[in-house]
């Protein structure tokens, strides 16, 4: 596959494939993580470098200055970027090869599949296409971006990737406002297949009753019983008697943090299991 230049910006290709996102981590502070899924993609096209003043200033039709070619340009407002984007569509409406190509942000799973061929730029916040979201349940499993379905102040919001300032592969999500111009934002677009096929999703729901069941078994196992044991084996076996409450409210404390950080790894979600919305509802199955 080759590149694709459209009005100087340079569009790499991405080849079809299979990943994984998210995180099985059990404990409740990977809870923002979970789950893990499967997310198969198609072949789509994506800016190697953010835009920069340079190719802004192209797409006008404007004048640049030699070292905007060098300078990502930053701050953009949704409203601007859906302006540049219908920029990019109008120039490429006349090649046939690339015209049924949707243009676009990178959802957060092509922006996740083209990591390693994308050049990122340390300390900086990239904007996507997907609307902010407190978790991977619900997420799209073929790529597509994460549709805006909040009337709230969150539709104003937007995922994106903010890259570690010293460790260049390092990076985490978060949910930013796309209304108004944010210091140290960059873009890149997507030349990305429109997907046709009925949307597949991460299943909404988790299987609440086993998570209760598991917190039970473990808190009890890692909080409880050591608190009552720890007495007993020092010779105090009055207390664990005469101080039960004290060492039952103790052991769930310590039962508490203990699933903070760990809990046995959570079933992952591959691309088959996920769920395919009927008449534009989303089927709630627990996983």
């Amino acid at each position: 596959m080759k590149n694709i230049s459209v009005n100087g910006l340079e569009f790499i290709p991405i080849a079809s494939g299979s990943s994984w996102l998210g995180s099985d981590k059990g404990g409740w502070i990977y809870a923002s993580q979970r789950p893990r899924y499967e997310v198969r993609l198609p072949t789509f096209y994506i800016l190697k470098q953010p835009i920069n003043r340079g190719q802004i200033a192209d797409l006008l039709g404007e004048e640049s200055q030699p070292d905007d070619c060098n300078e990502p340009m930053t701050g953009l407002t949704i409203s601007e970027i859906q302006s540049l984007g219908t920029r990019i569509t109008s120039a490429i409406e006349s090649n046939d090869e690339i015209n049924s190509l949707e243009v676009r942000l990178p959802s957060f799973p092509e922006w996740n599949h083209a990591f390693s061929e994308i050049e990122l730029n340390p300390g900086v916040v990239e904007i996507l296409s997907d609307a902010a979201a407190t978790s991977h349940r619900g997420g799209m499993m073929d790529g597509r971006p994460r549709p805006i379905e909040t009337n709230g102040p969150l539709q104003h919001h937007r995922l994106a990737v903010e890259m570690h300032p010293r460790k260049p592969e390092s990076f985490a999500t978060s949910n930013i406002p796309v209304d108004r111009s944010l210091p140290n934002t960059v873009i890149r677009f997507v030349l990305s297949p429109t997907r046709t096929e009925p949307v597949r999703r991460v299943p909404t729901t988790a299987d609440v009753v086993g998570n209760l069941r598991t917190e039970i078994f473990w808190t009890t196992v890692l909080g409880v019983l050591p608190s009552f044991l720890i007495p007993v084996l020092r010779g105090f076996e009055s207390y664990a008697i005469d101080g039960w409450a004290n060492l039952l409210f103790g052991g769930l404390v310590a039962g508490f943090v203990t699933g903070a950080i760990w809990r046995p790894r959570r079933p992952s979600i591959p691309y088959e299991d996920g769920v395919q919305e009927s008449d534009g509802l989303l089927a709630n199955v627990s996983q």
